[in-house]
């Protein structure tokens, strides 16, 4: 028992927890990235919302695969445009998880038929 609670107490705790911490971080992000370089797919977003907390600004967004809604978010940084709300935009998504996905905001969709057959309802203002 002495053991431990000496190895808790030494650095090499903190040092074994940042490794973990750090394999975790990049299990996550490589897994984006292999998800989205060979099981890319390409959809319609609609933004749904943008949102500010405190210093950082994200988009909300939701697209539809296989008739099923999904949700996501990306963060914005200094760039805020609140006219995006309602406005659609192709959405790039891995066919194996779909909730591993990125949305192209340099990328707008105004084609009304595409956006129909994604799922959304267009409306009128």
């Amino acid at each position: 028992m002495n053991k431990f609670k000496d190895f808790f107490n030494s650095k090499k705790s903190v040092a074994v927890v940042g490794v973990l911490f750090a394999c975790f971080f990049l299990y996550t992000n490589l897994q984006t990235y292999f998800h989205l370089k060979y099981f890319s797919v390409y959809g319609i977003a609609e933004c749904t919302e943008i949102d500010i907390q405190n210093t950082n600004t994200y988009a909300a967004y939701k697209f539809y695969v296989d008739g099923k809604r999904f949700d996501g978010s990306i963060q914005l940084g200094s760039i805020v445009y609140p006219g995006w709300v309602g406005k659609h935009f192709k959405v790039q998504y891995s066919s194996k998880d779909p909730k591993i996905n990125d949305l192209l905001l340099d990328k707008p969709v105004y084609d009304t038929v595409r956006i129909k057959k994604a799922g959304f309802v267009i409306k009128v203002q």
